[in-house]
């Protein structure tokens, strides 16, 4: 869709068709198979989406800083809702859950405490978590639908919530590994120490039924839906007259297609809060790790007039990041790793002005990083 002032809006669902693979940091080589990360990260989509829209260039390079100006958001999940899809998001880092007898599930909010007096913490600068109970918790689906997420945003208080369940039923992406053998031109005879194995995500979470004589799938398939945002005077290729195209490793391929999916709004309620949760929907990529290096004088990047202090954090275990750089040749190409905070991470501040300056946007230290679309987030409440 073409937005105002001069911008272009396209919103792009992705269903690939063979079992897709995003590649992690661990080495591909002799006994070692191709892993796919359990959700791609934003810079091997937006990678994909800029390769396409360039692809009647010479990929030059001026062309190539043009293409790393435009902007991206997501990759989220978009699952099966009605006659469309609806956005989905990571499970949020500040929810516990446990099973209760009768089956349904308690859904405990872990919030900031003070610390009273004659207890201690080895802590900095940040408030410690409580709220959870002292037996083991049970493991949460990977997603939230839409609703589910922006429901628990809203929550003030620290009462648990029980449910039938809680996120969606597509759990993780099922993965399918192959066998490859690299056949000998001259012999059309498998050529030694050829024989490796690919480890890849599907996207096929239906059930197939037999129709008479046909197959029927009863249930849509889940897709990766991503927004992009560039300037109209752009002359980049269109999508829609190659739907099927390669996205990941070892060019599988996927079908492309650009639909419109209801984007979530800010609550006008958030414009007066001071006590804010942000919850990273994409993976951060900041200069302390775990955290953002704008904290250290709370103004985020491309805001106005807000001012953002860190009260306490739920960050689980980093995620690796490293690639390569197709601009660059050789071993100069290869990236060095980052350590990126995971989606689904929670910060707990405190703030003033308004905090909808934030919603959707990347919170992340790097300009590149931001319009790659890491460190997107939701905004809460927690008082």
């Amino acid at each position: 869709m073409d937005g105002g002032g001069g911008v272009t809006e396209r919103t792009l669902l992705i269903q690939p068709r063979d079992p897709v693979i995003f590649r992690d940091g661990k080495p591909f080589t002799l006994g070692l198979p191709a892993r796919s990360t359990a959700w791609p990260m934003p810079s091997a989509v937006i990678g994909a989406i800029r390769t396409r829209l360039g692809r009647l260039t010479t990929y030059d390079k001026d062309t190539v800083k043009q293409l790393r100006l435009i902007e991206h958001f997501g990759p989220f999940l978009a699952a099966p809702e009605g006659d469309g899809y609806a956005l989905a998001f990571p499970t949020p880092a500040d929810v516990v859950a446990f099973r209760e007898d009768d089956g349904r599930l308690e859904l405990c909010p872990i919030r900031p405490e003070k610390v009273s007096d004659g207890e201690g913490t080895d802590l900095r600068d940040v408030a410690p978590l409580m709220g959870a109970k002292d037996e083991k918790p049970e493991e949460l689906t990977p997603f939230w639908t839409g609703a589910e997420t922006l429901a628990w945003l809203a929550k003030r208080d620290h009462e648990p919530l029980v449910r039938e369940k809680a996120g969606l039923g597509l759990g993780p992406r099922p993965r399918q590994r192959r066998t490859h053998v690299k056949i000998e031109a001259a012999t059309q005879a498998a050529e030694k120490s050829m024989l490796f194995t690919t480890e890849g995500l599907e996207f096929s979470d239906h059930e197939r039924v037999r129709d008479g004589d046909d197959w029927i799938f009863t249930e849509p398939r889940p897709r990766i839906c991503s927004r992009i945002r560039y300037d109209d005077g752009e002359a980049w290729a269109e999508l829609e007259f190659e739907r099927l195209a390669p996205m990941g490793g070892e060019r599988r391929l996927a079908y492309w297609l650009e639909e419109n999916v209801e984007w979530p709004e800010a609550p006008e309620s958030l414009k007066d809060e001071k006590l804010v949760r942000l919850q990273l929907v994409t993976p951060g990529c900041f200069e302390h790790g775990w955290k953002p290096g704008w904290l250290a004088n709370g103004r985020p990047p491309g805001t106005e007039d807000l001012v953002v202090s860190l009260v306490a954090a739920a960050v689980p275990r980093a995620v690796p990041l490293s690639g390569w750089d197709l601009t660059k040749p050789g071993k100069n190409a290869q990236k060095a790793t980052r350590f990126l905070a995971p989606a689904g991470s929670v910060y707990f501040c405190s703030v003033e002005g308004d905090p909808r300056q934030l919603w959707m946007r990347s919170i992340s230290d790097d300009g590149q990083d931001r319009r790659d679309g890491f460190g997107l987030v939701l905004c809460g409440v927690w008082q």
